[in-house]
């Protein structure tokens, strides 16, 4: 802020910096204050001449009249409003428009560059990045939209208007953390669904000619060698997004009535489900493999034990089946344990 202040009371500001500085002359209260002896002089003897609020100390404010306050930066704005008159008369409105709007494109352009064009870094040992392409698999898919010349590689995660709302989330966050875009949620009522939707090229042609990733209707999905190779630390998190997104967790009842906690994961994907079946069995879980629907199979392991081992190992990053596992898991327990 600039304040501009009375005849008298610059006189008077002078005296009260002197004594506040304890010195006697302008140059000597010049070297004092660190200000050039040139500003000095031109607060005293120019009248219309604008002084730093912040420069003069806090106790000295209150003694002096101020006749006048400005923005620091307002001898820009006035002299960009006389720049403006002035290309007003020379090329006229219409003219000025387009210059406005070439600029504004220009500062939208320079944005988009500084954002986008880093190079992508992809870690294949990255739970974050393995995890995402675990979700892929299961409820995402790539598109690539022409229009008007322009080309949007588009990638997409399907599910739940209600159920994978925070799910949904977390995969935003993650997105964004990944590969810095920051992805639309649209909401389709009609069918209760919900889709997560962001453009990145350089990623698009990575999950296609390094992972495989089809374009469009998903055929014939497996578990790259670039991940298989990296084992089993690699792979959980790959079933881990596949579970989120394809999986289901349930309380069957025995033919004594108690509930009883299965997790299932059923996909028209047999080589890549046949890949998660010797995975699971090979870390020593207990699964049931059903292909009376062949393409379609379904992986099913059921039990307390069997849960345990899942959360502990595998996880879930989708609150919603989540807090049903980690729920049934505390019912199975409280149930055994002796009262």
């Amino acid at each position: 802020m600039k304040i501009q202040i009375s005849g008298e009371d610059r006189k008077k500001l002078i005296q009260l910096l002197k004594e506040e500085f304890k010195c006697t002359t302008l140059k000597e209260l010049s070297i004092k204050t660190k200000i050039s002896l040139r500003t000095i002089q031109q607060w005293l003897y120019e009248p219309n001449y604008y002084i730093k609020k912040e420069i003069i100390p806090k106790n000295i404010l209150p003694k002096i009249i101020i006749i006048d306050e400005k923005e620091d930066n307002w001898g820009k704005v006035k002299g960009g409003r006389k720049t403006y008159q002035i290309l007003l008369r020379k090329y006229g409105y219409s003219e000025i428009k387009k210059r406005q709007s070439n600029g504004g494109k220009k500062s939208i352009n320079i944005i988009r560059k500084l954002r986008y064009n880093h190079s992508l870094n992809i870690d294949l040992k990255n739970p974050q990045f393995l995890e995402f392409y675990g979700i892929l698999m299961g409820d995402g898919w790539l598109s690539k939209l022409k229009y008007k010349n322009k080309i949007t590689y588009l990638i997409g995660i399907s599910g739940h208007i209600n159920f994978d709302k925070d799910f949904h989330n977390y995969c935003k966050n993650n997105i964004n953390k990944l590969f810095n875009r920051n992805p639309y949620m649209k909401e389709i009522s009609r069918s209760n669904a919900r889709e997560l939707l962001f453009s990145h090229k350089e990623l698009f042609n990575f999950l296609i000619n390094n992972l495989g990733f089809p374009i469009g209707k998903k055929k014939n999905l497996f578990i790259p060698e670039s991940i298989l190779s990296g084992g089993y630390q690699n792979t959980k998190h790959i079933i881990r997004g596949i579970f989120d997104t394809d999986g289901s967790f349930y309380l069957d009842k025995t033919p004594s009535g108690n509930p009883y906690p299965c997790i299932c994961i059923t996909m028209k994907q047999p080589s890549l489900m046949n890949e998660i079946n010797n995975i699971l069995l090979q870390e020593g879980f207990k699964v049931n493999s059903r292909k009376s629907r062949f393409p379609i199979m379904e992986l099913k392991l059921k039990g307390s034990k069997q849960l345990k081992k899942w959360i502990t190992e595998i996880g879930s990053s989708n609150p919603y089946k989540l807090n049903k596992m980690k729920k049934a898991l505390v019912a199975q327990l409280d149930s055994v344990t002796p009262s």
